[in-house]
Parts: structure tokens; sequence; C-alpha cells
């Protein structure tokens, strides 16, 4: 008896000290790491935690996310990657603070148009996806200064692209392009672009020359790249073979 009697009191001692946790993270806490915790779903807890500014949920086994993710109004990184998400919920384009989306090993499809709604995105990590294209909204990310793609079954970029004025990193390996969009070669700050493995034969268009301050250019055999990048090549442009 006296022993039913201990494992109870421990049982509610566990409960309070957790109830207590949950309540220093509500007051206190802006990060909140959640990662491999075999999840299924986002705790609800999470959605009332309105400062939190990093939400970590690596490694779980969630297929969706709720649409309750538009009340983290606050948030500025979300890393989301190794899961089973086939989508994304549209209201993940009112994450208005939103600098850097990780969502790298998942089953990603198509990207909701509302991803174009994420103005101080910085960072959109998309690698080993499951993505054919991608939405012309994308042009709207100003501040986007690093795009990761590599992995996907890409057959073309939208246009749009270009209008992406600080992109500076853009990595394109293992998918199935034949042409980078002309548009690119408005992006003067451009500095990495990574093509190698990007299609069975990539066209890297003449407008890549008016990029003054491209550094890297990684490309492989099947990369057909104009002969003015290798006249304009200099200590600062360096194009590596694969």
């Amino acid at each position: 008896m006296i022993r039913f009697v201990f494992v109870i009191a421990a049982l509610f001692l566990f409960m309070f000290t957790s109830c207590s946790n949950l309540s220093l993270v509500d007051k206190g806490m802006n990060t909140l790491n959640l990662s491999r915790q075999n999840l299924t779903e986002i705790p609800e807890y999470v959605y009332e935690i309105k400062n939190l500014k990093t939400l970590k949920l690596y490694g779980n086994s969630l297929d969706s996310i709720s649409y309750r993710i538009g009340e983290l109004e606050n948030l500025e990184e979300l890393f989301i990657g190794k899961n089973n998400l086939k989508t994304l919920p549209k209201e993940i384009g009112l994450l208005r603070n939103l600098k850097i989306l990780s969502v790298q090993y998942n089953e990603i499809t198509e990207l909701p148009a509302e991803i174009g709604l994420l103005e101080n995105l910085d960072q959109l990590i998309l690698n080993q996806n499951e993505l054919k294209s991608l939405p012309n909204e994308i042009g709207n990310l100003k501040n986007l200064e690093m795009l990761q793609l590599k992995y996907n079954w890409l057959d073309s970029l939208p246009d749009s692209l270009g209008n992406c004025v600080q992109l500076k990193f853009l990595y394109l390996n293992r998918n199935n392009l034949s042409e980078l969009p002309e548009s690119l070669g408005n992006i003067a700050g451009l500095k990495e672009v990574y093509v190698a493995g990007a299609g069975q034969l990539v066209l890297i268009p003449e407008s890549f020359c008016d990029l003054r301050l491209l550094e890297v250019l990684e490309i492989d055999m099947r990369t057909v790249v104009p002969m003015c990048l290798y006249v304009k090549q200099t200590n600062r442009l360096t194009i590596i073979q694969k």
C-alpha cells in the first residue's frame, strides 16, 4: 500500500513538473526544439507560445502541418526537415517575420502560392523533395539570399525567379532542368550557382556574363556554358567542373 501511494505521488509530481515547465516555455522562451520526438502532429500548446521565434521539428513523423501554424506570427525560423510532408498549408504565408524555412528531406510535391507572402524570408531550403515546379509567386521573395533545391524533379524554373534581387546562393544540383531562365542575369548580387547534375543538358544563359559579382559556377560535362563566361573569367569567378 505504501509503495502504491509512493508511485501515485511520484506521478503527480511528474505531471506538476511538466505543467510547470510548459508554463515556463509559454512565458519566457522563444526557442522550442521538438526534434526527433516521434511526433505525428504538432502539440496544441505550441500554438499558444505567441512569442516563439524558432521552432525545430526535424526528424519526426509529421505528414501534415496544421493551419494553426499561421498563428505563430513572430516566428523567424522554422525547421521541419525529415518528416513525411507532401504539402505545406497556405497559412504558411501568414508568417511574415519568417527568415529561415527549412523543409528538406520530405515529399513535398508543390509549394503554395502563399509562399510569396514571406517578404522577410532569407533562406528557403527545399533539398530532397518531389518538386516538379515552383510557383511564380516565388519571385516576390525580395529578401531571399539562399535558395536550395537539390535533389528534386524540377524541369524548369519560373522567369519570376529573376525578381529575387537579393539572391546570392542558388543550388540546383540533381534535377531535370534543360536551361536556366535568362532573368537570373538580372540578379546583380548573385555569387554562387551550382548546376552540376541539374539535368541531362543544362544551358547557361548569356545573361550570366553580366553578373559581375559571380564567384562560383559549378557545372558538369553536360553543362553548356556561354563563351563569354570563359573569356570574362577573372580572379573573382571560378568555374568548377564536377
